[in-house]
């Protein structure tokens, strides 16, 4: 029990792990495929339209609490030392769920104390790290967590003085759901996804280095592209012929399934460009030779930075500990693949990764309404309670909500 709640008398720990159950419990797991009519139908058009205009209103409710401060009314957040992923879930999630009830959000400057102390029984002091060092391993001087963020994303600021925006009082409901999406559960997607969009603002220099991409990578002036997301890494192996990983941290699936999902949204949906976001160099040689007929477009990164299962079963963050040098190329690279995801159309991945739940939402939150997407992973029968299984996705699909303990 006590591995589960914490040592000690850690209460705001404990009332966020609860937090985080009745969440977990009480939404119904994300559906694993959305695949609508292509867009000759009207009555696709009329549900789009609802959908971006509450999307609109929600977003401009968004700006005007975190400017105003929800009427002095505020919530702390505390980042966690995992990845850059996760913490934008946790913040998409605690903006979302505050702007419905007018109260600003802000970073808490320090790591939360579980986290710290975790940290310090193995050696290691817990600091903003994966989005404050430097390349060359060197702390830029700057150790509030919620300063060390603005390195990397504009929202929320730090210095809430220096926000912009008019204030927004009502927002509208989402009146007809949308395939397997019922009214209230499409409603509250479309708030978490708007939510997401808005933290999810790079700053100047980096998004100027990732819109200097679009050239290189080829991307159609059309527009029409497949995100598609390949879990490697430290979850899953790469394997020849694109078959099933040997290895993996969670239910993990074969180059091929990812393909044939791929096959399904480019023939309903006429799309012939496939944006592909992986760990794996191997994956995306194998994606090409299998799949001819279609334009692959992948960003060139240093992939031999990102942990591979195959050689250590360490992941991302312990080993990002280890290699601080490594963080902010590898956050970087997440942030140039999540903006091109986000520019898709439509999405293939699997939902027990929390990257591809990101990446969806993030292309919901652009563009304001649901969009095609397969999801290779099955919610499972049965939630886990234990915080860790449960938030790092070794048993379950991530939750739409998500509650830092």
């Amino acid at each position: 029990m006590v591995e589960v709640w914490g040592p000690g008398w850690d209460w705001p720990r404990r009332r966020l792990l609860c937090k985080h159950f009745l969440a977990y419990f009480r939404n119904p797991a994300i559906p694993t495929a959305h695949l609508p009519e292509p867009d000759t139908a009207g009555g696709l058009n009329t549900r789009r339209a609802e959908q971006t205009a509450f999307s609109r209103a929600f977003r401009a409710r968004i700006d005007s609490v975190q400017v105003d401060g929800g009427s002095g009314r505020s919530r702390g957040v505390f980042l966690t030392y995992r990845p850059l992923g996760k913490n934008l879930r946790l913040m998409g999630t605690a903006i979302s769920e505050n702007a419905e009830r007018g109260r600003a959000v802000f970073i808490e400057p320090e790591g939360p104390r579980t986290e710290q102390e975790a940290l310090a029984s193995r050696g290691a002091r817990w600091s903003p790290w994966l989005w404050s060092r430097s390349g060359s391993g060197d702390l830029e001087g700057e150790q509030d967590a919620a300063r060390a963020w603005n390195v990397l994303f504009r929202h929320p600021m730090a210095d809430a003085s220096q926000a912009k925006g008019e204030r927004a009082d009502g927002t509208p409901s989402v009146q007809a759901g949308d395939g397997p999406f019922n009214a209230r559960f499409l409603q509250r997607v479309l708030q978490v996804a708007a939510a997401t969009r808005y933290v999810f603002t790079p700053v100047e220099a980096i998004i100027t280095r990732v819109l200097a991409l679009k050239e290189t990578l080829g991307w159609p002036d059309h527009g029409k592209v497949l995100g598609v997301h390949v879990r490697r890494g430290d979850a899953a192996s790469s394997e020849t012929g694109g078959a099933a990983p040997t290895k993996a941290t969670r239910r993990s699936f074969p180059l091929t399934a990812y393909l044939e999902a791929a096959d399904r949204l480019c023939e309903r949906y006429g799309i012939r460009h496939i944006f592909l976001a992986t760990e794996s160099r191997d994956d995306i040689r194998r994606a090409i030779e299998l799949r001819p007929q279609y334009r692959f477009l992948w960003i060139d990164h240093d992939r031999s930075l990102f942990p591979n299962i195959s050689v250590s079963p360490q992941f991302i963050e312990d080993q990002t500990l280890e290699r601080p040098g490594d963080a902010r190329a590898l956050a970087t690279s997440a942030i140039a693949d999540l903006y091109w995801l986000s520019e898709c159309r439509a999405f293939v991945g699997a939902f027990n990764s929390e990257f591809s739940v990101l990446a969806w939402l993030l292309m919901v939150g652009s563009k304001g309404h649901l969009v095609p997407y397969v999801s290779l992973s099955e919610p499972a029968t049965r939630r886990s309670l234990h915080p860790y299984t449960a938030l790092l996705n070794l048993d379950n699909n991530c939750p739409l909500e998500l509650y830092h303990w």
